[in-house]
């Protein structure tokens, strides 16, 4: 009898110790883009700013009536793919600028703009991840 007693008491803990760690687990896709919304919401809320908690509010029933995971990984996707290809382009521009010996404040606007393009393609990537 202590036996079942003792198994029961393990399968319970377990069940209520793999719960806890289901709330650990981040949120992707679809529900990630949900919450971000609520959170946003709430922020807006506490500042009083009625015109963006409708916007938000509308966001969320679009989200909820139309994002599909695959969908939103695909754009997200194709937007990283379409950001790689913008580098690429940026880091020749600047490379023949350089072999051509073009003036230091034109290399400099055309370094500044890899940066800029590196930047969001390292923010579309951490997106696809989400």
């Amino acid at each position: 009898m202590q036996t079942k007693t003792m198994i029961l008491g393990l399968v319970i803990g377990a069940a209520f110790s793999l719960s806890v760690f289901a709330d650990d687990v981040p949120k992707r896709g679809c529900a990630a883009k949900l919450e971000s919304i609520n959170q946003q919401i709430e922020q807006a809320k506490a500042a009083g700013n009625s015109h963006k908690v409708a916007g938000l509010e509308k966001a969320h029933k679009e989200v909820l009536a139309h994002c599909n995971d695959d969908n939103l990984y695909a754009e997200r996707w194709a937007k990283v793919e379409a950001l790689e290809s913008e580098l690429i382009e940026r880091q020749n521009a600047l490379t023949q600028a350089v072999k051509e010996g073009q003036l230091m404040e034109k290399v400099s606007k055309k370094q500044a703009k890899v940066a800029e393009v590196e930047a969001e393609l390292a923010k579309a990537r951490a997106e696809l991840e989400r």
